[in-house]
């Protein structure tokens, strides 16, 4: 909670220190009519409301069910899937401390769609994921 409340008043006369406030934070300014508005950065917003829908996301992934916008994931076994909640939490804790950016979490994200779309096929998941014997391995002739 910001230590200073504005009024609606000091959005007008106290304007420079209100977006002050904002950039380094957020301020918050009470209106006329008692509803409570935040001025903040776009860019922490955004973090603030990819925190959440990922948030929202895992939890559903960890009560059994598939999201919709993820439904990629399905592909993955049951070891793979905790390794991608055990990351995307990692993550979603950086970027809510700002220590990682959006591009980072996207690219976290790209990562595991396309593992889990090589796994969905069943040639692909063999050769990915079977074991290898001597017998699979031959010389080959320099290109």
């Amino acid at each position: 909670m910001p230590s200073t409340i504005y009024t609606a008043t000091d959005v007008k006369e106290r304007r420079v220190e209100l977006l002050e406030a904002a950039s380094r934070d957020r301020a918050l300014v009470r209106a006329v009519d008692g509803t409570a508005l935040v001025f903040t950065r776009l860019d922490a917003l955004e973090r603030a409301e990819s925190v959440a829908q990922w948030a929202l996301a895992l939890h559903t992934i960890e009560c059994g069910g598939v999201p919709t916008a993820i439904r990629w994931i399905q592909h993955l076994d049951a070891d793979d899937i905790r390794s991608f909640l055990a990351e995307m939490w990692s993550a979603l804790e950086d970027l809510d401390s700002g220590s990682l950016d959006q591009a980072g979490l996207e690219e976290i994200i790209a990562a595991w769609r396309a593992t889990s779309l090589a796994v969905a096929d069943p040639k692909r998941r063999q050769v990915l994921t079977g074991r290898a014997d001597a017998h699979d391995f031959v010389p080959a002739p320099r290109p």
